[in-house]
């Protein structure tokens, strides 16, 4: 079987040039520490749901994962307004931590990668 080749992903300057959008399917709580919480549904992978049905356990609702983000998480997380690019969210996050450019947008890039990757957040 062939495999079909990955889609291309956007240079860094393009990708610091999009706008992240929250999934509008999640549901947040507040740890006691004040961070922030992210549940999130999570689907069976196919061949747990295949195997589900033949043993007659029918259709479940989907898991709900957890996701508590630090102190520094929930600060990015509250600058995710749906209006500001990733470059301007790392240049505030760059003034507020004494950092420098390059390396606030590696932080932010990579944090937002990872809420994309788990389906949190995508970029517009």
């Amino acid at each position: 079987m062939r495999r079909s080749a990955p889609e291309p992903t956007c240079g860094r300057n393009e990708a610091l040039g999009r706008t992240p959008v929250k999934n509008r399917d999640l549901r947040l709580e507040r740890a006691a520490t004040g961070d922030v919480v992210i549940l999130y549904p999570v689907a069976a992978r196919p061949w747990i749901a295949a195997l589900g049905r033949w043993l007659g356990a029918g259709a479940s609702a989907p898991r709900t994962a957890r996701l508590q983000l630090d102190a520094l998480g929930t600060e990015v997380w509250g600058m995710l307004d749906g209006r500001a690019t990733l470059r301007e969210i790392a240049g505030r996050f760059a003034e507020r931590h004494r950092l420098g450019a390059a390396e606030a947008e590696a932080a932010v890039a990579q944090f937002v990668r990872e809420l994309g990757r788990r389906g949190l957040v995508a970029l517009r």
